[in-house]
């Protein structure tokens, strides 16, 4: 309760309250002693904060390498495995893929002289550098798999960069070319997110090669400089972080003592730090310690009992606070203990918490939905499949509404792997689910099991005679031939279609029912759709199938 002005509910007051009665009834040394434990506590417990943090911007930086590596992998892949491609060929490629300018700073071939082929950023340079003595040109070559380079200068454009690799081989495996997709390690894109961690603090966080090279730091000028553990001025929290094994320890910074925290990226061998200076971790501790010190002078011995009763109920916020860290830890509560309505220092502190690990769901909630879609197709997996399912099924059930599912197969797909090569047989793959997405409506979810099998879910299905036209509507997108490798391929599917009614029906129920009439089809020839009622368990409808298969 505010009186006169004063917060009472201030974490400043109420120890101004202790530091009163300790002028009658404590001593200097249980003040010390109380303080000693608040700082340990609070210590340790930004101590283990930091280590979460680091951890996960330590995984957003390996998501996103991985996500530009696979990039390059898809930009490969589109070659056809025939003749080699010429320069030209290559530069229209890279030109072509517009994502690679949002993705990376720019992208480079080079053939296997390490002369440059082909440059995205600018035509005019292509034939002007060669990288044969580049360490990431010749670990390309040498390991015929793609590379994270260590931080350099840039030939082209004089910026530090990070160079992610892929190879290029034709059909008999022979190495013709490298891509490189350059990271200009001073675009805000590279690291953008992890700076938003310690906004509007003198903490910050850079990452370093196991060399000591700077790979990112906020101060810009200091990247591609290399830690010099005998200089005091220049970043000695780095060269702590250099000396020091995973997770976290105290150490100098360029603003003076702090909590440093390091830990190991999982492609490379760069280090990841943080470094929160204690001044202003521990700002309002530090600042009740120099009043609480200034009146321990005038206590008695005899007080001490009162003033230890007094410390304990001071910290038990405190003893809360870690208490919640530790039962978040082992998954018995959620983050939002940490959103307190107190409105003292330690209110403040748990708010604090709360914001960054609400950072750090939004983060793995990123994670999660790359890891729940197809790197191939780009459509849902298996693993998100069957948690949309039970969903779609239970407000089917609430809004007795009508579902479909549908399994899909591409006829004589092992034929097309067999005949032409797994590479053919990805890019069926990939046409195959843009063709599905494009005929099915917005409401419906297209998601690939495994191999050529792919599944769709119709939500808010009038009648049969809606999914027969969903199922005319697929057939009718397969009949345009598949352009792969140059050549005209005859695709077809078979599709089985599992209706349901009004009554409840289990996930199982329905993808049974959707299996037994993908039978049907294939049974009758394949090349069309059969539809089958859950709970009936016969096929009530097969389309005829059509003739020719291309191989």
């Amino acid at each position: 309760m505010d009186r006169f002005g004063i917060r009472t509910t201030s974490f400043k007051f109420r120890m101004t309250g202790m530091v009163a009665c300790f002028a009658f009834a404590a001593s200097a040394g249980v003040a010390t002693i109380a303080l000693g434990f608040a700082e340990s506590g609070v210590k340790n417990l930004l101590g283990a904060q930091e280590v979460s943090m680091v951890a996960s911007a330590a995984a957003y930086v390996d998501q996103d390498l991985d996500a530009k590596q696979q990039q390059l992998k898809a930009v490969t892949e589109r070659l056809p495995l025939g003749d080699a491609p010429t320069a030209a060929r290559l530069q229209t490629l890279i030109e072509e893929h517009g994502s690679l300018r949002d993705i990376f700073f720019n992208v480079t071939v080079f053939d296997m002289s390490g002369k440059l082929v082909a440059n995205l950023n600018d035509r005019r340079a292509v034939g002007s550098i060669s990288v044969a003595s580049r360490p990431f040109f010749r670990d390309t070559v040498r390991l015929r798999e793609g590379v994270i380079s260590a931080p350099f200068q840039s030939l082209l454009s004089n910026k530090p960069v990070v160079v992610v690799t892929e190879p290029i081989t034709d059909m008999h495996g022979r190495l013709l070319y490298v891509i490189a997709g350059a990271i200009d390690l001073q675009r805000p894109s590279f690291a953008g997110q992890i700076d938003a961690m310690y906004n509007g603090t003198t903490a910050h966080l850079f990452i370093m090669s196991s060399e000591g090279v700077v790979i990112y730091h906020p101060d810009r000028s200091r990247i591609l400089s290399r830690v010099d553990a005998s200089s005091k001025a220049w970043g000695p929290e780095l060269a702590h972080a250099l000396k020091a094994s995973t997770g976290w320890s105290e150490g100098s910074s360029i603003n003076g003592p702090a909590l440093i925290a390091t830990e190991k990226l999982r492609k490379t061998e760069w280090i990841i730090g943080a470094a929160y200076p204690v001044q202003e971790a521990f700002a309002p501790l530090l600042s009740s310690r120099h009043k609480a010190m200034a009146a321990a002078g005038v206590v008695a011995v005899l007080a001490a009992l009162l003033g230890w009763w007094l410390t304990w109920r001071m910290l038990r916020p405190l003893s809360l606070l870690r208490n919640h860290v530790a039962q978040i830890t082992a998954g018995n509560e959620n983050i939002d203990v940490f959103n307190v309505k107190t409105r003292d220092e330690f209110g403040q502190l748990s708010r604090a918490f709360y914001r960054l690990s609400m950072q750090r769901r939004a983060a793995e909630h990123d994670l999660l939905r790359m890891a729940t879609t197809d790197a191939l197709t780009g459509v849902h997996n298996r693993r998100m499949f069957d948690e949309i399912l039970p969903q779609a099924v239970a407000r089917a059930g609430r809004n007795r509404s009508n579902l479909a599912l549908a399994l899909l197969d591409v006829d004589y797909f092992k034929t097309i792997n067999d005949t032409m090569g797994h590479a053919a047989g990805d890019a069926v793959l990939v046409e195959f689910a843009r063709r599905l997405r494009s005929s099915v409506r917005l409401t419906d979810t297209v998601a690939r099991l495994a191999g050529d099998e792919f599944v769709i879910i119709f939500e808010q299905v009038d009648d049969t005679g809606t999914v027969s036209q969903l199922g005319d509507k697929i057939l009718e997108a397969m009949q345009a031939p598949f352009q792969v490798e140059g050549k005209a391929l005859v695709v077809t599917a078979s599709i089985g279609i599992a209706v349901t009614t009004r009554a409840a029906a289990a996930p199982l129920e329905i993808l049974r029912a959707a299996d037994q009439a993908l039978y049907g089809v294939k049974a009758a020839g394949r090349n069309g759709f059969a539809l089958n009622t859950v709970g009936q368990e016969r096929v009530v409808a097969i389309e005829p199938s059509l003739e020719g298969q291309a191989a």
